[in-house]
C-alpha cells in the first residue's frame, strides 16, 4: 500500500498493510538531525495569511523528513489567522493575548481574500509534489481559534455577559473553512486534520453544556462541508465531553494524550466507529530510553491497533528536545511490530 491509501484504509474502517505513523508538526532542528541535512517544514506564514516557504519546498522538504522515519503523511497549513500577541522562544512562536475582546475590536478580523488570484498557488504546487504520501489539510473548525483570538479571560467574560460576541467569532472562522473546505478537495488534498484545542489536562475548558449547546452545532456545520475524511484534535483531557466532541462527524480523533486519557477504554467503547491517533507520550520521547519507547510503540500497537482502527502518532508533536535515537526507535518499532499478516 502506498502512505496514501494505507491512512485513507484506516479511516475508512479497513485494515491496511501495516499501522499508519502520522504527525501534526514536527520541529524543523529535530527533522534536520533525522535527515543529516537542513530541513525546514514549519508552518510559518506571513501577515497576509500566505505560506513562507513554496508549496513545492514545504512538500519536499516533508517527504525527506517521512522517507527518513517511514511516516505517512505531509501537511499544509489551512488557518485562518489568529488575531492575538505572539512571542518567539527558543525558535518557538508562542501564541499570547488574545486581541478580540469587544465588539469595536472586530474590525481587526481581516481574513485574507481567498478569491484572490493566487491565493491557492502554494496548495496546487504543494499537491503536484505529494507523490504517494497522504497529503493534509490542516484546518480549524471554529472554537480553537474562537478561543486564541478572544483569549480566555475574554471568553469567558463573555460566556457570562454576551454569548453573541462568541458566536460572532466563532462564525468567522467557522464561515473561512466552510468557503475553504470544497476547494481543498477539488485540489486533490487527501483528508483534513482540523487542530481545535478545547480541554487542559483537567478537563474541558468549557462546559460541557455550553460546549454541546453553543459550539457543537456550529462544529457540525463545518464538519458537513469538509468532503474529505477527518480527523480532529484536542489535547487535554477530553472524557466529560467525548460522547459530544464524537457528534460532530470526524472518522478519527487525536492525539488521546496518555496522562490524562486512557486509549483503552476509548478504544472499547468507540473503537468500532473511528480511528484512534496517537496516544505516544511526548515526555517519553524526551525523556526515556529507546529501549521505553520501543515497548510503548509494541504495546500500543498490539492493543490498540489490534483489528485495525489506530493510526499511530505523538501524543501532540515532535519537538526539539526530543531525543534522535528515541524518535528512529519510534520508526523501528513501527516497522517491525505495525505490519498486518
Amino acid at each position: 500500500m502506498t502512505s496514501r491509501e494505507r491512512v485513507l484504509a484506516v479511516l475508512s474502517r479497513q485494515i491496511p498493510d501495516r499501522v499508519p505513523w502520522m504527525e501534526g508538526i514536527i520541529d524543523d532542528s529535530l527533522a534536520t538531525k533525522l535527515c543529516g541535512e537542513a530541513i525546514r517544514v514549519s508552518w510559518d506564514i506571513a501577515p497576509d495569511g500566505t505560506p513562507v516557504s513554496s508549496g513545492a519546498e514545504l512538500a519536499e522538504m516533508q517527504k525527506k523528513v517521512c522517507r527518513a522515519l517511514g511516516k505517512d503523511n505531509i501537511n499544509w497549513n489551512a488557518f485562518a489567522p489568529i488575531y492575538a500577541g505572539r512571542t518567539k522562544m527558543e525558535g518557538v512562536v508562542i501564541v499570547g493575548e488574545g486581541l478580540i475582546h469587544t465588539r469595536d475590536d472586530l474590525p481587526r478580523m481581516q481574513f485574507p481574500d481567498m478569491d484572490a488570484p493566487g491565493f491557492l498557488d502554494s496548495a496546487r504546487e504543494f499537491i503536484a509534489h505529494k507523490e504517494d504520501f497522504c497529503a493534509v489539510a490542516c484546518v480549524r473548525l471554529g472554537i480553537g481559534a474562537t478561543l486564541m483570538t478572544m483569549g480566555l479571560e475574554a471568553f469567558s467574560y463573555a460566556m457570562a455577559d454576551d454569548v453573541q460576541l462568541i458566536l460572532e467569532v466563532l462564525r468567522r472562522y467557522a464561515a473561512w473553512t466552510i468557503r475553504l473546505a470544497p476547494r481543498l478537495a477539488e485540489l486533490g488534498f487527501d483528508i483534513a486534520w482540523a487542530f481545535d484545542d478545547v480541554a487542559f489536562n483537567s478537563g474541558p475548558m468549557l462546559q460541557p453544556a455550553f460546549f454541546r449547546d453553543v459550539v457543537l452545532p456550529i462544529q457540525q456545520e463545518v464538519a458537513r462541508a469538509i468532503e474529505l475524511p477527518l480527523i480532529t484534535h484536542s489535547d487535554g483531557d477530553m472524557t466529560p465531553i467525548l460522547d459530544d466532541w464524537l457528534k460532530i462527524g470526524q472518522q478519527g480523533i487525536h492525539p488521546l494524550q496518555p496522562d490524562v486519557m486512557d486509549i483503552d477504554a476509548v478504544k472499547a467503547e468507540y473503537g468500532d466507529r473511528l480511528a484512534l491517533v496517537g496516544n505516544i507520550f511526548m515526555d517519553d520521547l524526551v525523556h526515556k530510553s529507546p529501549e521505553d519507547i520501543t515497548a510503548q510503540v509494541k504495546d500500543r500497537i498490539e492493543t490498540i491497533g489490534a483489528g485495525g482502527g489506530y493510526i499511530i502518532s505523538s501524543s501532540n508533536s515532535l519537538t526539539a528536545d526530543m531525543k534522535v535515537e528515541n524518535v528512529r526507535a519510534m520508526a523501528d518499532a513501527i516497522a517491525q511490530f505495525g505490519v498486518y499478516e
